[in-house]
């Protein structure tokens, strides 16, 4: 069996409760580890599909937590927002309120 790699995003919390719901679906996986808050890893057979793995955990929890499935890591972080840099002004004291 060869096995492909799923990143899941979501909110805190989610992992423990998908873990224990793919533990009692009988779905084939092996648990990765968390990449960051909020990332977590599986390992599932090649010839499984997400739809397969997203009825293993359970539509609740999928919608509770608002899980994001990934199928590579390029993906994942594409999806990420990204964070402009925020001007100095912000920071820096208005000096003609001092003269």
């Amino acid at each position: 069996m060869n096995w492909t790699t799923l990143y899941i995003e979501g909110k805190p919390g989610f992992d423990s409760e998908v873990l224990k719901n793919l533990e009692h679906s009988g779905f084939t996986f092996m648990h990765g580890t968390s990449l960051e808050s909020g990332v977590c890893l599986y390992w599932v057979d090649e010839k499984a599909n997400i739809r397969d793995f997203k009825m293993a955990i359970g539509s609740k929890t999928v919608f509770k937590y608002r899980l994001h499935f990934y199928t590579c890591i390029e993906e994942l972080i594409e999806a990420q927002p990204h964070v402009e840099e925020v001007e100095d002004e912000f920071f820096l004291p208005n000096l003609e309120l001092y003269a």
